[in-house]
């Protein structure tokens, strides 16, 4: 992950201020908030994780770096605060594998995964002000994180988020989602690992890939708040 985010730019970040507020939600091992702490220094984060093994290594990750201004929550962001089912690796070797997840997937059933209950939170309810970046990289679950927090969608600057197409999971929508960025002023541009597309080529690649067996693939979206007096 470290390769990608330093030698390929997979994450171009439109932030000018040297303090800024970040969510990074779906932080792993903390790839992401060491590479944000190393941009910005006096970032202030909010990092969630919600893999009890991925967050021990995030844990010890944050302290070994002695970073600070860095909160971890160890939870799940969804529509509901609470517990749920969460799927990750059997593996040894990788136990923080892609195919740890809320959501069924090629990588993550009964027979690959095991089952563990983690607790949910509502991210809307930890938005209580200026984001200046919204990290989503959490396997699936971005329409329904995105329909939770539209109300507060107002508070964020920029969002970078993962969007994982699979046939497993269609209740996850990539048009659902652009609908209420589009709605709410954010301006949207498109990756597929670090090559840009167009929003027709987006359209093609849900329609192409699948047919190509390509079966789960992620999508960068890029979003930008156009209206800045809404945000404060």
């Amino acid at each position: 992950m470290l390769k990608e985010l330093y030698e390929k730019n997979y994450y171009q970040l439109n932030i000018t201020q040297p303090d800024p507020t970040i969510f990074d939600v779906g932080a792993l091992i903390g790839e992401t908030v060491l590479f944000f702490k190393d941009k910005f220094p006096q970032a202030k984060i909010v990092a969630f994780e919600p893999s009890p093994r991925s967050f021990a290594l995030l844990k010890k990750n944050v302290s070994q770096n002695k970073l600070t201004q860095v909160k971890l929550i160890n939870a799940a962001v969804v529509q509901k605060s609470g517990k749920t089912d969460f799927y990750i690796s059997k593996s040894n070797s990788e136990p923080w594998g892609r195919g740890d997840s809320l959501k069924i997937g090629r990588f993550n059933d009964k027979f690959q995964s095991k089952v563990v209950q983690v607790s949910t939170v509502q991210l809307s309810s930890y938005m209580k002000g200026h984001i200046d970046l919204l990290k989503l990289d959490i396997e699936g679950a971005e329409t329904e994180v995105i329909q939770e927090i539209e109300p507060k969608l107002h508070l964020v600057r920029n969002i970078i988020l993962e969007f994982h197409a699979s046939p497993y999971n269609l209740e996850n929508k990539l048009p659902t989602i652009l609908n209420i960025l589009h709605r709410n002023g954010f301006k949207t541009k498109f990756y597929i690992s670090q090559w840009p597309i167009p929003r027709f080529g987006v359209n093609i690649a849900l329609i192409i890939l699948p047919l190509l067996k390509i079966d789960e693939f992620w999508i960068r979206v890029y979003a930008t708040l156009q209206n800045r007096h809404s945000f404060h």
